[in-house]
């Protein structure tokens, strides 16, 4: 079955038509499928998902014993994150990268010194990175600009990252008290300039992209409609917008979309999609998924691009460090917001908010 999500084969075609194809879908839906990568060996994939199984089947003292640093590389346990701006996110994660050569990060078994995983993991890391360097590369011609306009502005290791993600089946003693009152991940922009999201062959749907009605293609059916203008872009704060159930790829493809730095490079022609991860109706297995995220290098310049080799200059430069760091300490106020208002709900046994968007 074909996805009504756009699809890109990056082994045929010309650049010039993947390029195409790009632009329409990161102008409209904001996601797009690549299969054919390339980079990424068959069966790579199916061998990360067996080490991260094995990284969270870990007890917990050991998990906990690896606490994501000051900049999100180590394990984050559940609830300990809030993506969006009303629920806790009921997930684990562990992130591995966004380092320098000079430090080396710690790792829980089964990605100890000089293990297989460990080797496995690198060698999935590098094929990411070749594969984002490639759709950098097409970002930019897509955009009138020189090929290396955008790849040259992230070096190998230093801003990006592997997210294993983990989505706990819930107990029915849980599912009362987690499902009321929190998320899987909450509705929110990834930052960087772009993510390529991995998820297992016919694994557990749950997640869900936010466009106006008349963005989304064909085969995708709303879950929800509303007409608040609270997440508009420019130009679509008259429209109905709904939550849509984004397609689960097809063995060997995966998802990609872009983040507040590249919508903001690309002067807006590429959106950054709102997006979140919810609950099943019915919990039956856990949900996995690995994300790679890809930031530009701290001391890079955003401005955005005017084609032909050129950038506005009229518009107020940030260095991609600044955007980073200020996210990050948007979501830690956020996270730590939250946490002390559910507490004082406990405390009170008051309902906690639900988000405007449904």
């Amino acid at each position: 079955m074909s996805s009504p999500i756009p699809t890109i084969d990056l082994s045929a075609d010309s650049p010039t038509r993947q390029a195409e194809l790009i632009r329409q879908a990161l102008n409209t839906v904001g996601f797009f499928v690549v299969v054919n990568s390339g980079s990424l060996k068959a069966g790579e994939v199916d061998e990360m998902f067996k080490d991260m199984k094995d990284l969270f089947s870990n007890p917990k003292e050991i998990k906990e014993s690896f606490p994501a640093d000051k900049i999100g590389s180590g394990y984050i346990k559940p609830l300990a994150q809030s993506l969006g701006p009303y629920r806790r996110d009921y997930r684990e994660a562990f992130q591995y990268g966004r380092q320098s050569s000079k430090w080396k990060q710690p790792l829980p078994p089964p990605f100890i010194d000089d293990s297989s995983a460990l080797i496995r993991m690198k060698s999935f890391y590098k094929a990411c990175h070749e594969t984002s360097e490639r759709l950098l590369e097409l970002f930019a011609l897509a955009l009138d600009m020189p090929f290396e306009h955008f790849r040259k502005c992230h070096s190998f290791g230093l801003n990006t990252a592997i997210s294993m993600l983990h989505y706990p089946t819930l107990s029915e003693e849980e599912r009362e008290r987690v499902r009321e009152t929190d998320i899987r991940a909450g509705e929110h922009k990834d930052w960087g300039t772009l993510t390529l999201l991995f998820q297992e062959p016919n694994g557990k749907p749950g997640l869900q992209i936010y466009l106006p009605t008349s963005y989304a293609p064909p085969g995708l059916v709303p879950i929800s409609t509303t007409n608040s203008s609270e997440y508009a872009t420019p130009g679509t704060e008259n429209e109905s917008w709904a939550w849509y159930a984004a397609p689960v790829p097809p063995p060997g493809g995966f998802l990609v979309n872009v983040g507040l730095a590249m919508e903001l490079w690309s002067g807006g022609t590429y959106k950054a999609t709102l997006h979140r991860v919810v609950f099943p109706e019915e919990e039956t297995e856990d949900r996995w998924s690995i994300a790679y995220f890809v930031q530009p290098d701290d001391e890079v310049v955003i401005q955005p691009v005017m084609g032909a080799g050129k950038v506005d200059e009229s518009v107020p430069p940030i260095t991609s460090g600044e955007l980073f760091g200020s996210k990050l300490r948007e979501s830690m106020e956020r996270t730590a917001a939250l946490a002390k208002q559910r507490q004082e709900m406990d405390r009170q046994s008051i309902p906690t908010p639900r988000a405007i968007v449904a």
